[in-house]
């Protein structure tokens, strides 16, 4: 009971935080949907989601979500077109890849000993297929840098993870959006609040991301076009 009651409150705080970002109708990207999570809350606003997910098992939970603005789609998304080796944990969060993201993370607890192959498409893709998104979350293990690097075209607003271990990709990601048409904000630890109150410069979020704690470090970065 405890646990359900947990579970309802968080859906509510992530459910009120999104929908400062997510109007009714609006399109929305769930690039590594996983289990959907977050698809479900994209969904709870209103919103039309496409939710892309290599992994099999995930994709069986996917097609469980029965809404008329939900399509689920397996493959996964990346610079090219192709297909390519998925590294299967023994904890389906955290399929990968990035060999780095597996060298940095693997525990006794947490190891990757299975391989998956899959479709790979680019985001510039995707749009092609589905139209632009309102809003495009990306959530892959250490890949980011990938898609957001092959992207040409402009999203009004994109989420995408970064961790410690992996500073210095998101600072190049942030790179690529180095101009005055893009705002930046960001959370940690899957909060549903902002750290800080207004939306900065790339460079400004740079001089923040590099002054936080290394270890442990997760969060989300939020990208607006103006």
């Amino acid at each position: 009971m405890l646990n359900y009651l947990k579970n309802i409150r968080e859906n509510r705080r992530q459910k009120q935080f999104y929908n400062s970002l997510i109007n009714t109708s609006d399109l929305c990207f769930d690039i590594g949907a996983n289990l959907g999570f977050k698809s479900k809350i994209f969904l709870s606003l209103g919103a039309k989601v496409i939710a892309i997910e290599p992994q099999s098992s995930c994709i069986k939970e996917l097609k469980k979500i029965k809404n008329n603005n939900f399509k689920c789609f397996q493959f996964a998304v990346g610079s090219k077109n192709e297909e390519k080796e998925l590294q299967l944990a023994n904890h389906v969060e955290v399929a990968t890849f990035s060999q780095s993201f597996i060298d940095y993370f693997e525990t006794e607890d947490l190891k990757w000993t299975k391989t998956e192959t899959v479709k790979v498409k680019t985001l510039d893709s995707l749009i092609e297929d589905h139209g632009t998104p309102d809003f495009c979350k990306i959530d892959i293990e250490g890949y980011e840098l990938e898609v957001l690097s092959a992207l040409t075209k402009s999203i009004p607003l994109i989420e995408f993870e970064f961790t410690g271990g992996f500073i210095t990709e998101t600072i190049e990601i942030l790179n690529l959006f180095k101009n005055d048409s893009y705002k930046f904000n960001y959370n940690l630890n899957e909060k549903p609040k902002f750290e800080i109150s207004e939306w900065i410069s790339s460079q400004k979020m740079i001089d923040i991301i590099n002054s936080l704690q290394k270890e442990r470090l997760h969060g989300n970065i939020f990208v607006k076009s103006k």
